[in-house]
């Protein structure tokens, strides 16, 4: 602990410039992995899922934490979103699996029935145990938001409210609430969470990795503020007036409401990528967004969840060539996460510096990790 103390306060407040990679255990010591899966998904807002997931009353979604804290998002007959450990009252079994309708929520063990509340209704069989009564055992409750077609929780109820920071309106003008839900990809692999985190929150790599994505003639500016790192392909010779805000215009300035008419003849291109620490990813383009979800599984092994949206006027055709490019660079990216694992797993830390022109966005990811662990810290020194 006292060496993780150490390097946390050598890294505090580090910009850019100063900037190193991350130690090679912080990637893959399981001793690590722990205390940074409670400091971080435990006590941060983290991404569960999406809210087509839970639209209508009476829908459901059970999913873990961190890989290991259950919880069922609800949207209960009223039509008020919630969120609950998903641990019955009685002996802990799961109230839910998967995602879907339902009026009731049951327990398959001994069949307690639960409101999609989470108030207790029925606990047959219970008997009289003294001072039992069905109100006093409700599911406990989880703090839930939205955002951008997105659903968080918090584990922490005293953690500050949910908030984005001012780099949300970039978002905005894409309109994601009026596309559809079309696909989900579903991936397994061989990494720390954090490399894919990583990777997402730079482009760098993009010429070399991606070499079918056009790059020559755009620029990728990139802000960073709060949970956020805000990036956008920039075109040198703008052509259209959606270009024309791309290329002149940053998020949230007058003008920035027409980059979503940037429809573009190539997929992934003229599009605006958003990081939110720590699990959520987003990349929109005119008509056209997918989602990216990230869950620790251990040191080196992450869930990776991604949604596809369009809107409703996308032929088919189109969106197959959407999907066809963003699998296709989605592929790549988890193999060279792969590969970016290997190294950290053989326990070499590679301690180089990182690009001022390119990863900016790398550096603050690792700054509010460091936020997160700082905190942790705290809590246990009290």
């Amino acid at each position: 602990m006292e060496t993780l103390e150490h390097e946390i306060r050598a890294r505090h407040g580090v910009t850019v410039e100063q900037a190193r990679t991350l130690p090679a255990s912080w990637y893959a010591d399981p001793d690590h992995f722990r205390v940074e899966v409670d400091a971080v998904f435990h006590h941060e807002w983290v991404g569960v899922g999406v809210t087509d997931d839970v639209a209508t009353p009476g829908s459901f979604l059970a999913t873990t934490v961190g890989g290991t804290v259950p919880i069922v998002v609800t949207r209960d007959e009223e039509g008020t979103l919630r969120a609950f450990h998903n641990v019955c009252r009685h002996r802990a079994a799961p109230v839910a699996e998967g995602c879907g309708d339902a009026r009731l929520l049951q327990c398959p063990y001994h069949a307690w029935i639960y409101r999609l509340d989470g108030t207790l209704a029925k606990a047959g069989g219970i008997g009289t145990p003294e001072g039992f009564t069905t109100d006093d055992l409700p599911l406990h409750e989880v703090r839930v938001a939205t955002f951008a077609r997105s659903v968080f929780v918090n584990l922490d109820p005293d953690a500050p409210d949910f908030d984005p920071g001012p780099l949300a309106t970039g978002l905005t003008p894409y309109a994601l609430d009026r596309m559809e839900l079309v696909a989900r990809d579903r991936w397994e692999r061989s990494f720390n969470w954090k490399v894919f985190l990583e990777n997402y929150s730079e482009n760098y790599h993009t010429p070399f990795v991606h070499p079918e994505l056009i790059s020559a003639g755009w620029d990728y500016p990139m802000e960073t503020a709060g949970p956020i790192v805000f990036a956008w392909d920039a075109p040198h010779l703008p052509r259209s007036p959606g270009e024309e805000a791309l290329a002149n215009t940053r998020p949230g300035e007058p003008g920035w409401e027409r980059v979503a008419d940037a429809f573009e003849d190539d997929s992934f291109i003229g599009g605006s990528y958003l990081t939110l620490w720590p699990n959520t990813m987003i990349s929109v383009f005119a008509d056209f967004a997918a989602s990216l979800r990230l869950e620790p599984l251990g040191p080196d092994r992450t869930v990776v969840t991604r949604e596809y949206f369009w809107h409703e006027r996308v032929s088919e055709a189109r969106r197959q060539t959407d999907l066809r490019a963003t699998q296709l660079v989605g592929a790549q990216d988890l193999d060279i996460c792969e590969a970016v694992q290997r190294s950290h797993s053989g326990g070499t830390s590679a301690d180089g510096p990182l690009s001022t022109e390119h990863e900016r966005g790398v550096a603050h990811v690792h700054q509010l990790l460091v936020a997160s662990l700082e905190r942790s810290l705290l809590r246990v020194s009290r």
